[in-house]
């Protein structure tokens, strides 16, 4: 369902994030193509990890005028931006710092009995518990070199109940806090909380 040609292919913001709900809507509706995201198996994990963050991304931060073309592979960057005149203007790299060991038991356990393990605990400890993961991640991000790239962090915590957006946003805070101790190697640097806030 899902191929690096269709993905690599230049698009506006829009039409980038119209291409990544449209996809992810068809994924949903197909059960064995749903196991295979759900699993991150073949370009599912660049869809996931790299596209849906970067489709958010384009389109708070750039006009739709432009053009963004994801790029697949190890090349230190994960899509190219165009103007409207067709120039090369930047590249983005994209990290989204994971438990991924974790994750993945999930993962297999979903798909094998239709849920995964159940989590108990306080509003926000899930936060807590990315926030070491994000900046480890982040250190390790700050040794190489991004000169010509916008480095997006992108994370996905549990969006909080009302009573506890106060502290939600205080952890946002503290994150941002210690990100800017971090000495990146990047042209510019964003925080990415999906869908749709951006630091």
């Amino acid at each position: 369902m899902i191929t690096p040609s269709e993905i690599q292919q230049p698009r506006t913001p829009s039409k980038l994030r119209e291409f990544v709900v449209r996809l992810k809507e068809s994924v949903e509706a197909d059960e064995d193509e749903r196991h295979c995201g759900i699993l991150r198996m073949g370009v599912y994990k660049q869809f996931l990890d790299e596209l849906v963050p970067l489709s958010c991304f384009a389109m708070q931060s750039y006009p739709d005028s432009y053009k963004i073309q994801p790029v697949i592979g190890n090349q230190g960057y994960d899509a190219v931006v165009f103007n409207e005149l067709g120039e090369e203007i930047e590249h983005i790299e994209i990290t989204a710092p994971r438990d991924g060991a974790e994750e993945a038991i999930d993962a297999r356990l979903i798909v094998d009995r239709g849920y995964g393990r159940f989590h108990v605990g306080d509003p926000g400890e899930d936060f807590d518990a990315l926030i070491p993961q994000v900046l480890d991640t982040c250190r390790k991000k700050s040794h190489k070199d991004y000169s010509d790239c916008a480095l997006v962090v992108s994370i996905a915590p549990i969006p909080p109940f009302d009573a506890f957006v106060s502290r939600y946003e205080e952890q946002i805070e503290v994150l941002v806090s210690e990100l800017e101790k971090i000495k990146f190697k990047a042209k510019r640097v964003f925080l990415l909380i999906l869908p749709d806030k951006l630091i």
